[in-house]
């Protein structure tokens, strides 16, 4: 009697601190064995039950023979009808029946094609919402722009002036990609002009499958210095992705265009063009970027009439990586510049990004 005492106490105390689910639904499979605990939902195939002893566990339906459960649920048979009731096991626990307001059903366990609470979504349901609105989130466009700019004055036996910047937009979803730019160079010493360059373009660029898409280009540029008024080359074509990894990219592009040239003097030049052009990216670092671009773009009749251009640079974020450090260097040559010209043009920058919210 004095050791039935201290077990009651105990019983009495462990017995509120049980979770519910060791009293609730009961599952039989076909290897002779039962689950209880509380059953969440059951579709596709798999059936999610949680048990004190086992957590949350997850069952293949094929291996389930009956049910028994006192809380109503939602039960959708493979004829497309659905019921709402408590299951009871049959004597041999290898079928159910199911207790309805319109009477009682015996059924197999290989007719239910789902299960979930009253008042609630089905499961598939709630499964297609949820694809929708993922799909929806892939295909929202991200809007990212930049600024950068860099230069430098110097004041006394020559006075110089050098000036550069460049804005970038980018629309980007999970099929397409659409790129606007701008940029600017300016330079004088002892007051007078030595550079004045201005480029603009957009680029566009739609995914096809995991290594291939097509692009859209277009590109002006004007320099004072180069008696260029206009040059507008206009492009299309495919892209091929090597390697595209979050940190890591290189794709080359492969197309044909057209490029028009309007200078002082009303010369003019007009060629179909054969646009070739290469890019890579990668994160040596996290706090280090490697960029390099090169467009090649010759003549279709004249392959020793082209112009190639590549821009190679490192950029370095701050603390704040909204601000980052560029460092680059812009190689463009042309191989038939107008007399008097160099054909290549070097331009060695240090700027200033900043990602604008």
């Amino acid at each position: 009697m004095n050791v039935a005492r201290p077990v009651a106490l105990v019983v009495l105390l462990v017995l509120p601190s049980i979770p519910t689910v060791c009293f609730g639904d009961t599952v039989f499979t076909s290897d002779g064995s039962k689950l209880v605990g509380k059953i969440e939902q059951m579709a596709g195939g798999k059936l999610k039950i949680a048990s004190a002893l086992f957590g949350h566990v997850e069952i293949d339906s094929s291996q389930i023979v009956a049910f028994e459960f006192d809380e109503p649920l939602t039960v959708e048979f493979e004829s497309g009808d659905r019921l709402v009731g408590t299951m009871a096991a049959g004597d041999e626990q290898r079928t159910s029946t199911m207790r309805t307001a319109l009477g009682a059903l015996d059924v197999s366990a290989g007719q239910i094609k789902s299960m979930w609470p009253p008042g609630s979504e089905s499961p598939e349901l709630a499964a297609v919402k949820a694809e929708a609105a993922e799909t929806k989130r892939a295909y929202a466009p991200e809007w990212k722009s930049t600024f950068e700019a860099g230069g430098s004055r110097k004041e006394g036996n020559t006075d110089t002036l050098d000036a550069r910047g460049r804005f970038d937009l980018r629309r980007k979803t999970a099929v397409d990609m659409l790129h606007f730019y701008l940029a600017a160079e300016y330079s004088e010493q002892n007051d007078s002009r030595t550079t004045n360059e201005y480029r603009g373009g957009m680029n566009y660029e739609y995914t096809i499958d995991d290594h291939w898409s097509w692009y859209a280009r277009m590109e002006l540029e004007f320099d004072e210095f180069e008696d260029l008024d206009l040059r507008a080359t206009a492009a299309s074509g495919g892209t091929y992705y090597w390697l595209k990894k979050p940190h890591h990219e290189l794709k080359n592009r492969f197309g044909a265009g057209y490029r028009h040239e309007a200078y002082q003097g009303d010369r003019t030049n007009d060629s179909a063009v054969i646009d070739l052009g290469l890019d890579y990216r990668l994160d040596v670092v996290p706090w280090a970027r490697f960029t390099h671009s090169t467009t090649y773009s010759p003549d279709f009749e004249e392959f020793n009439d082209y112009r190639l251009d590549l821009d190679t640079a490192l950029l370095i974020p701050f603390k704040d990586d909204r601000f980052k450090l560029k460092v680059g260097m812009r190689n463009e040559y042309n191989s038939s510049p107008q007399p008097g010209f160099d054909r290549l043009d070097n331009t060695y920058y240090a700027n200033i990004v900043v990602e604008l919210p």
